[in-house]
C-alpha cells in the first residue's frame, strides 16, 4: 500500500512538472510577444498623431505664407505705391486705410493669432495689422528672407516671422508672424489625446513645449536630442533614471523644427507586468495546493475507490453477498451505500429472475402436460371420427384446423411473451374446439384492439378459460356462456373471463383469493396462483388476479396490470361471435 502511494504521489507530481513548465515557457514567451505587439502598437499609434499633428501645422503654416504673396501683389498696393509721391496727406491716409482693412481681412480667415506687416522701404513706412509694431530698419537688415525665424526678446512676446520681397516692388517687403501660442495650444490639444509629452525641438536647441509639462523631463529630452542625428523622422526607445520611454519625432517641412511626443513605457506595460507577476504568484500558489489535494486525493478518493472496484469484482465472479463496511465520511458514503443497496437488488432480482424461469418453465410443463391429455386429444380425434363417419366434412376440417393451431402455440417455447393477440387466437381456438363437441357452448371475445399488440406472458389466458369450461359450464344442460372482454383505464389493462356457470358462494371465492396470494401448497390449484404470481413478478404488487360472482351468475376472473405506454382514447374493438 505504501509503494502504491508513494508511486501515485511521485506519478502525479512528474505530471504536475510536465505541465506546468510548458505552460510558464509559453506564458514568457507570450508576455514577451504582448511587451512587443504593444511596444508597436504604441510607436505606430505616436508616429500617426505626430504625422496627423503636423500636417495640420504645415497647412495653417503655408495659408499664412500664402498671405504674403496675396498681399503683395494687391492691386490697392501697387496703386498706392505708383501715386504716393502725388497724392495728398488725407489721400495717403484713405488708402492706408483701405489697405489695413485687406490684410485684417486676410488675417480673419486663419483660425490662428497672425500679423501681416508690410514695409516701404523708400518711405521708411510700415502698414500692418499689428497696432503696436513700428518701422525697424536694423531688424530689417539682420532678417531672414524666404525662410520662417524664430524671435525671442524681453520687450517682444517670442514669435515665427517670414519675409519676402515684393516682385513688383524691391521697396515693399512683406512679413508674415504668428505667436508660439498657436503652437502651444496645438500641443495642448495633442496632449490631450493621449498620454504623452509632446513638443517642438529646434535643430539649436530650442524648445517649444505644451502649457502643462514637466520642465525637467523636458530638459531631459531635449539632452538626448541634442545627441542624436535626426533625420525626417524616427523612433527609439530611451532609458533613463526615470524609467524607460519611447520617442518619436517627425521633421516639419515649414518650419524645420521637430515635433518630438514621448511616452513613458513603465505605464503602458504595468498592466502586463502586474497580470505576469500575479500569474507567477498563482502558479506558485497553485503547485503547493495541488501538492496537498494529492495527498488528500489519495486518502479520500483512491483507497475508496480500490475498495468499490475490489468489491465490483466480487460481485462479477458471482459472491452476490459483498457488502462495504466503514464507508469513509464523505461523498463515498453515498456510494458505499448505494452498491450495497445495488448488490442487495441484483441478489434480489436474480432470484426473482430465477424464481419466474422456474415458475414460467413449470406453468410451461404443466400446460404441455394439460393439453396432450390423452382424454382431451381422445375426445377429439373422437369427434373427428364421428363426423367423418356422418359426412360432416366442415366439422372436421374445422375440427382439424383448430385442433392444429391450439397444440402449434401450445408447444412453441421460443419466447416467455407473446403479443395478446396470439393468446386471443389461442384462446378462440380452444373454445372453438369445445362449442363443436358441447353443442350447448357459445362464447364472445370482445377486446379493444389497441390491446392487441400489448406482450404479456404466454399462456396466460388459456388456463383461466380452461377452468371456466371444465369447472363452470361443462356438466350443466343449459345452455353456457363464456364471455371474454377488455378495457383500459388510462395505463390500467383488465380482461375479464365470465362464465354463466352455476357459480360460487362468498366463502368459496374468498378462498380463491387467499390461495393466490399465499405461498403454493400441495392441496391448492396451481394453475391460477402460477398465473397471479407470474402477473407480480412481471408488473408489480398492483398486478394479479381477482375474483368476484358474474352479472351471468357464474364466476368472473379478472387480470389486471400496469401499462405506461398505453393511451388514452376511444378504441376499435376486436369481437369474435359463436
Amino acid at each position: 500500500m505504501m509503494r502504491l502511494k508513494t508511486s501515485t504521489f511521485a506519478k502525479l507530481t512528474t505530471l504536475l512538472a510536465v505541465l506546468v513548465i510548458p505552460i510558464i515557457l509559453l506564458y514568457a514567451y507570450s508576455h514577451q510577444v504582448s511587451i512587443n505587439v504593444v511596444r508597436s502598437a504604441v510607436e505606430e499609434g505616436q508616429r500617426n498623431r505626430l504625422t496627423f499633428f503636423m500636417s495640420q501645422m504645415d497647412t495653417m503654416i503655408d495659408q499664412l505664407t500664402k498671405y504674403s504673396v496675396i498681399a503683395s501683389n494687391d492691386d490697392g498696393i501697387r496703386s498706392y505705391l505708383a501715386e504716393r509721391s502725388r497724392s495728398t496727406l488725407m489721400e495717403r491716409i484713405d488708402s492706408q486705410q483701405r489697405i489695413t482693412d485687406m490684410l485684417n481681412m486676410q488675417i480673419a480667415t486663419s483660425s490662428w493669432d497672425s500679423q501681416i506687416l508690410m514695409y516701404l522701404t523708400q518711405y521708411h513706412e510700415l502698414l500692418t495689422t499689428d497696432l503696436s509694431a513700428r518701422y525697424d530698419a536694423e531688424y530689417l537688415a539682420h532678417a531672414h528672407k524666404q525662410n520662417w525665424s524664430y524671435h525671442r526678446d524681453s520687450q517682444r512676446q517670442a514669435f515665427f516671422s517670414w519675409m519676402r520681397t515684393s516682385a513688383s516692388s524691391q521697396d515693399l517687403i512683406v512679413e508674415v508672424r504668428f505667436t508660439d501660442q498657436n503652437l502651444v495650444n496645438m500641443l495642448n490639444r495633442l496632449k490631450q489625446d493621449g498620454d504623452s509629452e509632446p513638443f517642438l525641438y529646434a535643430p539649436d536647441g530650442t524648445v517649444i513645449a505644451n502649457s502643462t509639462s514637466v520642465e525637467d523631463t523636458i530638459q531631459m529630452a531635449a539632452g538626448i536630442l541634442n545627441e542624436m542625428q535626426l533625420g525626417e523622422e524616427g523612433s527609439r526607445i530611451v532609458q533613463s533614471g526615470q524609467g524607460k520611454y519611447v520617442m518619436n519625432y517627425v521633421l516639419s517641412n515649414s518650419l524645420g523644427w521637430y515635433l518630438v511626443d514621448f511616452v513613458r513605457l513603465d505605464s503602458v506595460y504595468s498592466p502586463i507586468t502586474l497580470s505576469s507577476t500575479l500569474f507567477y504568484i498563482s502558479v506558485s500558489l497553485l503547485l503547493v495546493l495541488v501538492l496537498l489535494l494529492t495527498l488528500l486525493l489519495y486518502r479520500n478518493v483512491q483507497r475508496p475507490i480500490s475498495r468499490l472496484l475490489h468489491a465490483v469484482r466480487r460481485i462479477r465472479d458471482g459472491q452476490y453477498m459483498t457488502r462495504l463496511k466503514d464507508a469513509p465520511k464523505n461523498e463515498f458514503k453515498y456510494l458505499f451505500h448505494s452498491f450495497n443497496n445495488m448488490a442487495e437488488q441484483i441478489e434480489e432480482l436474480i432470484e426473482r429472475v430465477y424464481k419466474e424461469s422456474l415458475r414460467s418453465k413449470e406453468a410451461t410443463l404443466k400446460q404441455l402436460q394439460s393439453q396432450i391429455n390423452p382424454h382431451f386429444l381422445y375426445n377429439c380425434l373422437f369427434y373427428i371420427k364421428n363426423m367423418a363417419n356422418l359426412g360432416e366434412k366442415e366439422a372436421v376440417v374445422a375440427m382439424a384446423l383448430n385442433l392444429g393451431d391450439y397444440y402449434r402455440y401450445t408447444t412453441r417455447l421460443e419466447k416467455p411473451t407473446a403479443p395478446l393477440e396470439e393468446e386471443v387466437k389461442l384462446v378462440d381456438n380452444y373454445l372453438t374446439i369445445q362449442m363443436l363437441r358441447l353443442q350447448r357452448l357459445t362464447f364472445e371475445i370482445e377486446v379493444p384492439e389497441s390491446m392487441m399488440q400489448l406482450e404479456i406472458p404466454r399462456l396466460l389466458l388459456q388456463p383461466i378459460v380452461e377452468n371456466a369450461v371444465i369447472h363452470g359450464v361443462e356438466d350443466q344442460l343449459d345452455f353456457a356462456m363464456i364471455h371474454i372482454s377488455g378495457e383500459t383505464e388510462g395505463s390500467r389493462c383488465r380482461i375479464r373471463i365470465d362464465n354463466n356457470g352455476q357459480g360460487m358462494d362468498v366463502g368459496i371465492i374468498d378462498k380463491l383469493k387467499r390461495q393466490v396470494e399465499e405461498p403454493l401448497n400441495e392441496s391448492g390449484g396451481f394453475g391460477l396462483w402460477n398465473i397471479h404470481q407470474r402477473l407480480i413478478t412481471r408488473y408489480g404488487k398492483h398486478a394479479g388476479l381477482t375474483f368476484s360472482e358474474s352479472p351471468s351468475g357464474g364466476l368472473r376472473v379478472e387480470l389486471c396490470w400496469e401499462d405506461p405506454s398505453k393511451a388514452r382514447g376511444d378504441d376499435d374493438v376486436y369481437i369474435a361471435d359463436r
